[in-house]
């Protein structure tokens, strides 16, 4: 005799999909992620735009009575660096300086001595107090130390001027 609810079992087991083992997927898998992973890193290997960077100088072009001129401006990454304080409250200096070149050939150099003029600014706003750079006169007097420490820095090369772009001072108290 058939037993009806061996029947009703067996439908249900020939209802469910199978199931794919581990090894399976593995084998399915793995060549696709394989494709995926190789195609990404010729991208990013091979893509021109993704190497240079965008510019981060700009030529000004200036005419007077003796000739005419060009003025390389030249952005610096922005510098963060916490204040000298005494007491429970930090302050901390996020400043944007701009060079001015008078050879673009020169940014080259600047460019190899990035590491040097980056130690340099770090150094001296480290040593700052909130004091110091609180007005004109002293905002004045750090963008007259900051040039003549970089010009000592990058010595085969003058920088004619440095502009600070932003500065902002932020207080934290922990």
């Amino acid at each position: 005799m058939l037993d009806q609810e061996d029947d009703i079992d067996n439908e249900d087991e020939l209802n469910q999909p199978k199931q794919l083992s581990r090894k399976k997927m593995l084998i399915f898998l793995l060549p696709v992620l394989i494709v995926i992973g190789l195609s990404v890193g010729l991208y990013y290997a091979f893509n021109r735009d993704y190497h240079t960077a965008q510019a981060t100088y700009k030529v000004v072009k200036q005419s007077s009575d003796e000739g005419d001129g060009i003025t390389v401006l030249y952005d610096l990454p922005e510098f963060t660096a916490n204040l000298r304080t005494e007491g429970p409250d930090k302050q901390t200096l996020h400043i944007r300086l701009n060079l001015e070149l008078s050879n673009i050939e020169d940014i080259k150099t600047i460019e190899l001595l990035s590491s040097k003029i980056n130690d340099v600014v770090l150094t001296h706003i480290i040593e700052l107090t909130p004091e110091e750079i609180e007005g004109s006169s002293g905002l004045y007097w750090l963008k007259e130390e900051l040039l003549y420490r970089l010009n000592l820095a990058v010595a085969p090369i003058k920088i004619n001027n440095l502009n600070i772009k932003s500065l902002k001072k932020q207080t934290a108290s922990d």
